[in-house]
């Protein structure tokens, strides 16, 4: 059983203002809401206790969040001034909606370098799910325009251990992790990852790539080897980034 699809898009860290962030973020959001009805509305999380959720057509109090939370980063932090905007959103708003399954959950820190999407209960998105992954796989690229993105999917085994690609299945301890379907900013083909489900150019800005087809399952011992055969590929070209230069392969 899967429980949990999570996108992760890398970039270089950089400033960005409150507007900035926010502009992406509408842009991504639009983009989402195309793809499925469970995407159309979006709210701000609140960041702190009693605080409500805000919704995305809010710019005002958007913008006003953010700048108040950069703010607060850059006293807790005597007053470094390196510190941009960021912005997670979700399409609920309310705990008994943030119980169901289907919870969308969308963040952004430029500051990080680090952009994930995860959805949390894929059954609401029936057999599309597929399809809708790569969509917003695709959207999340133009958008963000990231330097590499995996894709992590955590699994319910027969044995009711809760199993991550990430965690527990990983080819490579020294190499980010590609997992489901993942982004490389290099023009890949198939001959060069014959063991890839499916690849996609992506506006000249690189190759999304997918692994298996349907829903990648950490817990399928094929589909994880055929993963790993397609992260071996990418290493071999270089297009599976390393985490700790002192080991090799």
């Amino acid at each position: 059983m899967i429980l949990v699809a999570q996108t992760n898009l890398r970039t270089s860290a950089v400033f960005r203002t409150p507007e900035e962030v926010l502009s992406k973020a509408v842009d991504l959001t639009e983009r989402l809401a195309r793809l499925h009805p469970l995407m159309k509305r979006w709210y701000a999380l609140p960041s702190r206790r009693k605080e409500a959720c805000i919704a995305l057509e809010d710019s005002a109090a958007m913008l006003y969040r953010m700048e108040r939370d950069i703010q607060k980063a850059r006293r807790r932090f005597g007053g470094f001034d390196g510190f941009g905007a960021s912005l997670t959103l979700a399409n609920v708003d309310n705990d008994r909606d943030w119980r169901k399954p289907g919870v969308v959950v969308l963040s952004l820190r430029p500051s990080l370098g680090v952009h994930t999407l995860s959805i949390e209960g894929l059954e609401p998105f029936g057999d599309e799910i597929s399809s809708i992954m790569l969509g917003a796989m695709i959207d999340s690229v133009k958008v963000i325009q990231p330097d590499f993105a995996c894709t992590d999917v955590k699994g319910r085994s027969r044995e009711s251990e809760l199993i991550h690609y990430q965690m527990d299945r990983r080819l490579y301890q020294h190499r980010q992790f590609f997992g489901w379907m993942g982004f490389v900013p290099a023009q890949v083909d198939h001959a060069q990852l014959p063991d890839a489900h499916a690849i996609h150019a992506v506006d000249g800005l690189g190759t999304v790539i997918v692994s298996v087809p349907s829903v990648f399952d950490p817990c399928d011992d094929t589909q994880v080897e055929r993963v790993h055969r397609v992260e071996r590929d990418l290493a071999s070209r270089d297009l599976l980034p390393v985490t700790d230069p002192h080991f090799k392969g």
